[in-house]
């Protein structure tokens, strides 16, 4: 609905806290025609036309807003508004994700541009003075609303233009800009909860955030001091954020009459009468809870875009969020913040949530959304593990009891798993002399889709003896391509040339794992994969050389190191402990518990609360 005509009168009045903003759908006695002059009944309509909102039609996406040198606030106005007559300016003492954002008077400012429908703009301590002027002109805005006092005032950024002094309280927001709202808290961690909620016509929360409380003036009588400690009231909370607003309303009111092309302070103009846009943007953003995010998020909202609060920046992460995109899959999409990658990298995972298969359990990415329990053997008979031990139907139940055991120990769902020795290490060199023996695919892929089927992840185990890693990775490209099939790397049978299998610890270096990764991450890629997990064994630290050179860089990949020792608790918490020193913090932990070898071997509530961190991936042998 179009917002009707709009004649500000400048005041001044106290800052309120938080707000709750309710659109006014009333018109001024001095202005009954919407869209009229505040100064002629009879305007052209392109005079009409340049003081109405103008948003792209097509915004481009998939867009990360602020990703590389561009701010997000200006980076969203560019997104969504084509024009708009008016744009709300804040100037902010510090930058956005600093410790001193955001600051008190972010929510008087969103209640502004969202109740508007104009973008926000951030003067911060970045030096992007520029960049902000620059987009005013883009805009063509003749009108601000200002809210606060950039260190070097507002001459070198909204010089030329009508600069109204941003209203501090319910009265003003009133008589300035049309606007009824009323007072309320909210944290600052629900700041982006409260913008991503507006709904236009509606009761709207949104908060102004209180700067640090003023030290107590000193009572007239020491004797009855008031105690520090103690908590202030809802009241005296607002007042000491009316207290901390930076005099918005009086600095701009003071520029309004000592710079150059600028009114009077006497004078009742104000902002011109303006039509924001009548057809909302056809788009989605995505959002962490991060109040860095408040500009952007509050200008899309005030272009009419739909707006969700994840808990990870990315877009793979969770069911829900794969849910919303696919239902508005023909909508322009955003992320807003750096923390979800760069263009290409938000492109691709977006791409994998319209489309991809999700993985047992949901979402799209391995960690941290689950933890998996695995049964490890071959297909072939039990001397070489669990799995083997029973045929695919049993051994599909056994991994759900096993993950059951787990599930009252982990705030995350537990999710049964499959790892299969796909190449098993060979006392006979076989006819291509590598020492490992192949299994076909043909026998493996009755399993592999039938734990597909029931819920169950699967994971390729290679031991690849003189063969490398890549190239019998590569042989079960096929399997690999099943969303829910990952691959795990087992250096100990990582033969040199003239080694044979059990006279020595085998060993492999960064180079030929990152060559592996970056295979499997290529292949994810091209064929629009749910991320996929990938293991790396070790018992000792001469398994893998040169370790901290592993490229853990892979969006596509989820990498895990697991722990293979056996022995007493204390052996294997010891291996564990020397296994994680040194370790990339992007590389989740693993564990194994051997039911022969183990002395004994642990329960699943001492491997979920005795080992720390909480394993990711647990195997049984």
């Amino acid at each position: 609905m179009p917002l009707p005509p709009i004649t500000v009168h400048r005041r001044a009045a106290p800052l309120a806290v938080v707000l709750v903003l309710l659109l006014s759908g009333c018109t001024t006695a001095d202005d009954p025609s919407p869209g009229a002059s505040s100064n002629s009944s009879d305007s052209s309509e392109s005079e009409t036309a340049s003081k109405t909102v103008v948003l792209n039609p097509h915004p481009e996406s998939p867009t990360v807003l602020g990703a590389g040198g561009e701010s997000s606030s200006v980076a969203a106005s560019r997104a969504f508004f084509a024009s708009s007559p008016v744009a709300v300016v804040l100037a902010a003492p510090g930058s956005t994700g600093s410790p001193d954002w955001p600051p008190p008077a972010i929510g008087p400012a969103t209640t502004a541009a969202a109740g508007l429908g104009v973008p926000l703009l951030v003067v911060d301590s970045t030096g992007n003075e520029a960049e902000v002027a620059t987009e005013l002109e883009r805009l063509g805005t003749t009108s601000v609303v200002l809210f606060g006092t950039p260190t070097a005032g507002w001459e070198p950024i909204v010089g030329g233009l009508e600069q109204v002094p941003g209203p501090d309280d319910a009265e003003g927001f009133r008589e300035d800009l049309q606007l009824t709202i009323e007072p309320s808290i909210t944290e600052t961690s629900a700041l982006i909860d409260s913008i991503a909620a507006m709904q236009p016509g509606e009761s709207l929360l949104l908060p102004v955030l209180p700067s640090p409380a003023p030290p107590p003036a000193e009572p007239a009588d020491p004797a009855v001091a008031a105690d520090p400690a103690a908590p202030a009231s809802a009241s005296e909370s607002v007042a000491s954020a009316n207290s901390s607003g930076s005099g918005t309303h009086a600095a701009a009111a003071e520029a309004s009459t000592s710079e150059p092309g600028t009114s009077s302070g006497t004078d009742p103009a104000g902002l011109p009468a303006f039509r924001r846009a009548e057809v909302a943007a056809d788009a989605v953003v995505l959002a962490t809870p991060d109040p860095a995010s408040a500009a952007a998020v509050t200008t899309a909202r005030a272009a009419g875009a739909l707006v969700r609060v994840v808990a990870e920046p990315d877009p793979r992460a969770d069911t829900e969020t794969i849910a919303f995109l696919r239902e508005h899959r023909d909508s322009a999409l955003f992320g807003v913040g750096n923390a979800f990658g760069d263009q290409g990298t938000f492109a691709e995972h977006s791409a994998v949530a319209l489309d991809a298969p999700e993985l047992p359990g949901g979402g799209q990415t391995v960690f941290p959304g689950r933890r998996m329990i695995a049964l490890y053997g071959h297909p072939s008979g039990g001397s070489l593990g669990v799995l083997g031990e029973q045929g695919i139907d049993a051994s599909i139940q056994r991994a759900k009891d096993t993950a059951a055991l787990y599930a009252p120990h982990s705030p995350e769902p537990v999710i049964p798993a499959f790892e299969i020795i796909t190449t098993v290490a060979s006392a006979e060199a076989g006819a291509d002399g590598n020492y490992s023996t192949e299994s076909r695919i043909e026998d493996l892929e009755s399993w592999v889709d039938a734990a597909g089927k029931a819920g169950v992840y699967v994971v390729l185990d290679l031991q690849s003896g003189g063969s490398s890693f890549p190239d019998q990775a590569k042989l079960y490209e096929d399997l690999l391509k099943r969303p829910h099939v990952g691959l795990a790397l087992d250096a100990e049978w990582r033969l040199a040339p003239g080694q044979r299998p059990l006279d020595q610890i085998g060993t492999v270096d960064a180079a030929e794992i990152n060559e592996t990764s970056q295979w499997l991450a290529d292949l994810t890629r091209t064929n629009t994969l749910p991320q996929k997990l990938l293991i790396l064994h070790q018992f000792n630290l001469g398994m893998i050389s040169n370790r901290d050179a592993i490229d853990v860089s892979h969006s596509e990949l989820a990498i895990s190191l697991h722990a293979d020792g056996h022995g007493t608790p204390g052996e294997k918490l010891d291996t564990w402990n020397v296994l994680r020193k040194g370790l990339q913090p992007q590389i989740w932990m693993g564990w194994k518990n051997f039911y022969d070898e183990d002395s004994p071997t642990f329960t699943p509530e001492q491997t979920f609360t005795n080992v720390e961190p909480t394993p990711w991936f647990v195997s049984y042998q």
